[in-house]
């Protein structure tokens, strides 16, 4: 559907590549929210006892939209690089310890995917109904 509305964008004289951005901007930030509230103390296994911190520093906060062609994208979640590789055992579960199933949302729940989706359309159809389309 995304398709359709940048083509009617374009069609009324709009900037399909600024709209696509500020949709990747609302993206980021709704799960970068989420992931934040999933990554609080009380959220964490044994209540955050063993949390030092370190993961939820290695969230990515700022957006960074790239693009490839007619492809844009932005990273969300944790820099492995920079103390994120905890947040993969977090989100998926070890054999010892469940999956923290907030922070599991935080990325691929169906309510974050609705949020991202409709956000996303809202984005488009505010600037269509700007430009008077």
């Amino acid at each position: 559907g995304l398709e359709k509305l940048t083509r009617k964008v374009d069609e009324i004289g709009g900037n399909s590549r600024k709209i696509c951005e500020d949709a990747l901007l609302e993206t980021h930030a709704i799960v970068t929210r989420k992931a934040e509230e999933a990554m609080s103390k009380s959220n964490l296994p044994a209540g955050g006892k063993f949390s030092t911190g370190r993961t939820l520093e290695a969230l990515r906060r700022d957006a960074n939209i790239s693009w490839k062609g007619n492809v844009a994208s932005v990273s969300v979640g944790f820099d492995i690089d920079k103390g994120g590789l905890a947040s993969i055992f977090l989100m998926r579960g070890t054999p010892r310890m469940e999956k923290d199933q907030a922070l599991y949302n935080a990325f691929y729940g169906k309510k974050t995917l609705e949020e991202i989706r409709q956000a996303q359309e809202n984005v488009f159809f505010d600037e269509i109904r700007r430009l008077g389309g």
